[in-house]
């Protein structure tokens, strides 16, 4: 999703002329919390109710509004607004289009949103913005590996102990594979069920050694009431072909998720730790 998927509309600007007084009750009658401030429909500044709050009902918009307005264009995505969010430590950011605001995100708005894209149960995030970020990373150019886990016979504890149990146990899953990622280089997601992907930028030996590190983890774990917690890993990692195309990105992480899950079934099957799927030219689609 973009940002102006959940962008507040209809957008209520004032000029900097305008006094604090009818900032204030402008903001109180739209009830709303900040206004961006316009000259000659381009940005020049924003207005928040906590910068009216002890001001003189009759001093200028100009003399409180602050210029250093955090803004981002409609087509960004949700995660990087709330990258700038926390970056500034801000409430909100304005939407701008040609210098032009369009619309506003707050951030309760914008968490509200992300909150449908992370899961509940263990506080990662979910398959789409796995796929979202190795998009991105094959648009930078990047090399992507991903690596897809499946417990084994997870389905046992749940009938044996009960799905409590088993919740616990997966989420207990998740911060141990947590605790093995490195921040900015591997994202880490709970796929499904009790399935879980890491897309990482690390190469294809370096990704093959974390999945291994993944599996060994689980298997040497003391977990509770001594209950055995084993996994099975697939790995599949491509290198972009230089004559390659941008476009196409999400299709082939879609493809390289599949690869992976199959090499984990095949790992599963073959009472392996770990199968690759071997490294793949990542070419131009041919129609």
């Amino acid at each position: 999703m973009r940002v102006q998927d959940i962008m507040s509309q209809p957008l209520v600007t004032i000029s900097s002329d305008w006094s604090v007084r009818d900032a204030v009750e402008l903001m109180d009658r739209m009830k709303i919390g900040s206004l961006p401030v316009v000259e000659d429909e381009r940005l020049v500044g924003i207005v928040t109710s906590r910068d009216v709050r002890g001001a003189h009902p009759n001093r200028l918009v100009a003399d409180v509004m602050r210029m250093d307005v955090v803004t981002v264009t409609p087509e960004s995505s949700l995660w990087e607004a709330k990258e700038l969010l926390e970056q500034h430590g801000i409430e909100r950011l304005v939407l701008v289009e040609r210098d032009s605001p369009v619309g506003i995100v707050t951030k309760s708005r914008l968490y509200a949103e992300l909150g449908k894209h992370v899961d509940s149960l263990t506080g990662l995030e979910r398959a789409g913005l796995l796929q979202r970020k190795a998009a991105e990373l094959l648009k930078q150019g990047e090399e992507i590996t991903v690596i897809f886990l499946d417990l084994d016979d997870f389905g046992v504890i749940d009938k044996e102990y009960g799905h409590v149990f088993g919740d616990e146990i997966l989420m207990l899953v998740a911060k141990t594979l947590r605790g093995l990622m490195t921040d900015d280089v591997d994202c880490l997601c709970r796929y499904a069920g009790d399935e879980f992907a890491v897309v990482t930028a690390r190469p294809l030996d370096e990704a093959k050694q974390l999945a291994l590190r993944m599996v060994t983890a689980l298997r040497t774990e003391s977990w509770p009431r001594g209950v055995k917690v084993t996994g099975s890993a697939g790995v599949a990692g491509g290198r972009r072909h230089p004559g390659r195309q941008a476009g196409n990105e999400i299709c082939t992480v879609s493809d390289l998720i599949s690869m992976a899950s199959l090499a984990s079934t095949s790992a599963k099957k073959d009472r392996k730790p770990v199968v690759v799927a071997g490294k793949v030219e990542l070419t131009e689609e041919v129609s």
